[in-house]
């Protein structure tokens, strides 16, 4: 009976080394799992540098990055403007927070003259001799565009915003002497020589929705992307042309606007990648192959070589010249898998987070 029973134990521990040997070989042989759900093969690890306020950051929520130069501005939420010097590797804070000048200001912060709108910056507009900022305020009287001159003084000025109109900033564009203001009550126009509003457009002028998330300029038109599908606005004559669900747009609520290329492309909030064919006047469908292709898209940026689409659960990044996908996460070194934004730089690629910036290191 004794020897039976050791058998029987001997038989049962042989199963059980056999099972794991198998598992450990499994395991091994495995492709690497990505946070998107799905897997792909495993690649040679990237570099990257990691920053939050730790490091200067003055908030972890990134939502706008800007590369001028040695200069990198970054938009946070809370947190105002963060200026990095990556030749004097210095970090400087710029918010609603701060000494007035005694002979102009006075009271709260939020009605100083000569500082940034709101510390919720939502956009950074690189100009010829100045940045502009974009920034989005909940209550009364805050929010709206400012712009940073380094050669002015004071370096900072700051705008009503169009009537509240321009309050909640979400989108800017250039546009010659003028801006583009997207916000989530319309479109607003603002004159950088008078340094005043100009035009107003809403759902009752022609756009196609009041949310405005997105604005791509060409020379004699404008495209608006809104919580409504995507707007064509002749700049001259003033004719509107409405996208939506009948044009090819299966997901109406635009997120970003950009020139790939020759192209025109759209992000939607939900996930949904569309190329504007101009020959039937349509938009159609992109279908990426990266794992990350069904996540909510934040933003999309344009390199000389590769698109970036920043995603709730990753980067999707389309190769133009190879005409390939690939995913970028956390398992790859991001901070974390939401991303906002994305900018390049001669030897890097800058991603605003939830947690920080992600600083990617292209290899020469």
């Amino acid at each position: 009976m004794k020897l039976g029973l050791a058998t029987c134990g001997l038989q049962r521990n042989c199963r059980f080394q056999a099972h794991r040997i198998l598992i450990i070989i499994l395991v091994a042989l495995m492709p690497v799992l990505t946070s998107c759900g799905e897997s792909k093969p495993e690649k040679k690890p990237l570099s990257f540098q990691s920053i939050t306020p730790k490091d200067g950051l003055s908030s972890e929520m990134v939502y706008a990055i800007m590369v001028q130069g040695e200069e990198v501005w970054f938009g946070t939420y809370g947190g105002g403007a963060t200026l990095y010097n990556k030749e004097s590797k210095t970090w400087k804070a710029y918010t609603t927070k701060g000494e007035p000048m005694e002979q102009l200001d006075d009271g709260d912060s939020i009605k100083w003259k000569n500082l940034l709108s709101y510390n919720h910056v939502s956009a950074i507009l690189p100009d010829k001799d100045r940045i502009w900022f974009g920034t989005y305020f909940y209550g009364f009287g805050g929010g709206g565009i400012s712009y940073y001159s380094p050669q002015g003084s004071p370096h900072w000025k700051k705008f009503n915003p169009n009537n509240g109109r321009a309050k909640k900033v979400v989108s800017m564009a250039l546009d010659g002497e003028s801006v583009w203001v997207g916000s989530e009550k319309g479109l607003s126009l603002f004159d950088k020589k008078r340094e005043g509003w100009k035009d107003f457009y809403s759902l009752q002028e022609g756009l196609s929705g009041n949310f405005v998330n997105a604005l791509l300029v060409e020379p004699d038109f404008l495209w608006i992307g809104t919580n409504g599908g995507i707007s064509h606005f002749q700049k001259d004559e003033k004719i509107w042309k409405t996208y939506s669900q009948k044009d090819g747009l299966t997901e109406v609520e635009i997120k970003s606007l950009v020139k790939a290329g020759n192209q025109i492309w759209a992000g939607s909030i939900g996930g949904t990648l569309f190329e504007y064919d101009p020959t039937l006047d349509s938009w159609k469908k992109i279908d990426p192959t990266d794992p990350c292709k069904t996540g909510g898209i934040h933003s999309i940026t344009v390199t000389k070589e590769k698109i970036f689409i920043c995603r709730d659960n990753g980067v999707s990044i389309y190769h133009i010249p190879k005409g390939q996908w690939e995913s970028l996460t956390a398992s790859d070194g991001l901070l974390s898998n939401t991303v906002f934004c994305a900018a390049e730089d001669k030897d890097s690629i800058w991603f605003g987070t939830d947690k920080g910036v992600s600083r990617l290191i292209l290899s020469p």
